[in-house]
């Protein structure tokens, strides 16, 4: 009775271990476009007759966090994001960056340059790719100097499967525990000993 318990038990894990080896390793994908804008400038008035407005344009970042949780540092992750609005641009911060800004309604603003950015930011030219690791990210959007709010799509797309250096364990562990399934764990073990 123990003994058909125990390699029910090892069949399951083994189906479990297979399909994520092959379902990881052929990867997952997901796309979807967003809307991003760019935070007002203020303008201090100058002198009238000169025209010498001081405008101050800002950097906006996302009120949302992206966690990734460490499972992430078992596959690889790659985010593309991309754009179609010219004189704008898009980075990925790690959230405690907005320590550095300032908190309005639904963003925070920040100061420019005031925020490490660890993928885009200025040189990005309408996209750039990400390959994601776990922690805790914001999104931020910057660009020209101008003084009226600007909103723009973003589109992102980002691939994840698991390395052929975590895929293939699994595969072996599910192909053993599929045979403690088939012929009980004694049988295995022997076979195993008698193979080295």
């Amino acid at each position: 009775m123990w003994s058909a318990v125990v390699r029910c038990i090892c069949a399951l894990i083994a189906v479990v271990l297979l399909v994520v080896a092959f379902v990881g390793s052929e990867g997952l994908s997901d796309n979807s476009i967003e809307s991003a804008m760019l935070p007002p400038c203020s303008v201090e008035q100058g002198l009238p007759l000169i025209q010498d407005d001081e405008v101050t344009c800002y950097w906006g970042m996302s009120m949302e966090i992206v966690n990734l949780p460490s499972e992430v540092d078992q596959a690889e992750v790659s985010v593309e994001i991309t754009w179609m609005k010219s004189g704008v641009w898009i980075g990925v911060a790690e959230a405690s960056e907005a320590a550095k800004c300032t908190e309005k309604d639904e963003y925070y603003e920040c100061e420019k340059s005031s925020v490490n950015l660890i993928a885009g930011g200025e040189g990005a030219d309408g996209q750039f790719t990400w390959k994601a690791s776990s922690g805790e990210y914001r999104f931020v959007a910057g660009g020209e100097d101008v003084q009226t709010l600007q909103q723009f799509d973003v589109e992102w797309t980002y691939e994840a499967s698991l390395p052929k250096t975590t895929a293939w364990p699994l595969v072996i562990a599910g192909v053993l525990f599929g045979l403690a399934a088939v012929l009980g764990w004694q049988r295995v073990f022997n076979r195993v000993i008698d193979f080295f």
